[in-house]
């Protein structure tokens, strides 16, 4: 192949992609995974604080996003790692969302060792 057939296969290829935007909205798809995580810590140790309940809402949302984002890899990928992490995100997300509906219908009080 010759250096401009090389070109050509590589423009063809990365049609319609900007490599700098991609690389920008990776490393913003994980300052926001380590933000909404700093984001859910913040907001459970102020919620224990002033009363003395842990609550589990914002880490439904937290762990639902990342559990999403894994699943979406592997489809992309094929990795059967991204597989095994998105399905222990989904274990994790389903139970504290079985935990809150049980909070909800008034079948058990706040998490043991919290204030009701």
């Amino acid at each position: 192949m010759t250096k401009e057939e090389i070109l050509e296969k590589s423009r063809s290829d990365n049609a319609g992609k900007d490599i700098e935007d991609l690389e920008v909205q990776k490393t913003a798809a994980t300052v926001a995974y380590f933000s909404s995580f700093g984001l859910c810590v913040l907001v459970s140790v102020l919620n224990w604080i002033f009363t003395r309940q842990i609550k589990v809402e914002c880490w439904i949302v937290f762990f639902g996003m990342v559990c999403v984002a894994f699943f979406v890899k592997f489809s992309r990928l094929k990795k059967l790692h991204e597989l095994f992490v998105a399905l222990g995100y989904l274990l994790i997300f389903a139970a504290l969302l079985v935990l809150f509906i049980l909070q909800l219908s008034g079948k058990i009080g706040t998490i043991p060792g919290a204030a009701s």
